[in-house]
């Protein structure tokens, strides 16, 4: 249980890193901070990570109330990325003071009922639901926010099913809804857990609901991590592969350029760039453009300069990389649609 703990852990953190790209461009940086917080939660639940920190924390099992406070922010940070979706112009100061106002009134409620108690000092306060009305309403807190919020997730998600075509938003959104019944079952099998632990005394979680209670503990995260996350890492790959792209026809492209501008670099705006800077620098594509415009002004004014026939077909691969237009797409709840 702790390496597929250890595992899940490793799969958000680096989903989170995926989507640095994007955030850096201004773009899904609710889904990266979300991203973070729920890798971070997912981080504290391995017991070699666990005790550690908590030991650090007094002994006094605060990483638990963490865990708890944690996964309530990340489901808050997820309300933002599904209103900022199917809002069209975008989510109001009025909507976040109220999120920011429900969170941490949930989250001190929290503390309020976690310090307390004394049942929060249990050598095992994670393995088993504690037959105490004031354990349950304490994790009632995160269970029923996480269930209102899977339902409210999964009927967003269908709404956008419908308008999508793009077979990676679709396989996404899939994922997502997957992911929402996961966390509904896992919600109900222990509000229910927990409630029957403190009527009957040898209650034990056993057959299909541990089985259920497992898999969706498991899973759920896994599917709604890959569903928020694969848009991000399918869009960073294809910049990626057009970044490449550009970073090679800007190599090839340099020498002619630089012969036809050096004896009139005063007519050049484009600044010169080192053999390193041509593999290193930001944004190749801009580059390129303004050295294939420079190339084409250079040589309708001086139309007696020779080209090779390689030169030429490298101008025609620049002017076909720099004259394609991306059609402009409408914002979706887990990435554009193309």
């Amino acid at each position: 249980m702790q390496t597929v703990l250890f595992t899940l852990s490793a799969v958000f953190w680096v989903a989170a890193a995926v989507c640095v790209p994007s955030a850096i461009r201004g773009r899904r940086r609710p889904l990266l901070l979300f991203l973070a917080v729920f890798a971070l939660t997912m981080t504290l639940m391995p017991q070699p990570v666990y005790r550690p920190v908590d030991a650090l924390l007094g002994n006094g099992n605060v990483t638990y109330f963490i865990f708890h406070a944690l996964t309530i922010v990340a489901i808050a940070l997820l309300d933002v990325i599904v209103q900022e979706a199917m809002s069209p112009r975008g989510l109001t100061r009025a909507r976040k003071r109220v999120t920011s106002l429900v969170t941490s009134g949930i989250i001190v409620a929290q503390a309020i009922l976690f310090f307390g108690s004394d049942w929060r000092v249990t050598d095992d306060i994670a393995a088993s639901f504690i037959p105490r009305w004031d354990f349950t309403a304490y994790a009632a807190t995160t269970w029923i926010a996480m269930g209102i919020f899977a339902v409210s997730f999964a009927i967003a998600c269908l709404a956008d099913l419908r308008r999508q075509r793009r077979p990676v938003t679709l396989i996404s959104l899939s994922l997502v809804l997957l992911a929402c019944l996961g966390v509904l079952t896992y919600a109900v099998i222990s509000l229910t857990s927990a409630v029957l632990a403190v009527f009957y005394a040898d209650y034990l979680l056993v057959g299909w609901a541990r089985t259920a209670y497992t898999l969706t503990l498991l899973l759920s995260p896994i599917s709604l991590v890959i569903g928020l996350g694969l848009t991000a890492a399918v869009d960073a790959l294809a910049a990626g592969r057009e970044n490449y792209r550009d970073r090679v026809l800007l190599w090839r492209i340099t020498p002619l350029w630089w012969r036809l501008l050096s004896d009139t670099p005063h007519l050049s705006i484009e600044r010169q760039l080192s053999p390193r800077q041509l593999l290193t620098v930001s944004g190749p594509g801009a580059h390129l453009y303004r050295r294939h415009v420079e190339i084409r002004d250079s040589l309708l004014l001086r139309p007696e300069e020779a080209v090779t026939p390689a030169e030429l077909a490298i101008i025609e691969l620049a002017e076909q990389r720099t004259q394609v237009g991306l059609p402009a797409t409408p914002a979706t709840l887990v990435g554009p649609t193309r």
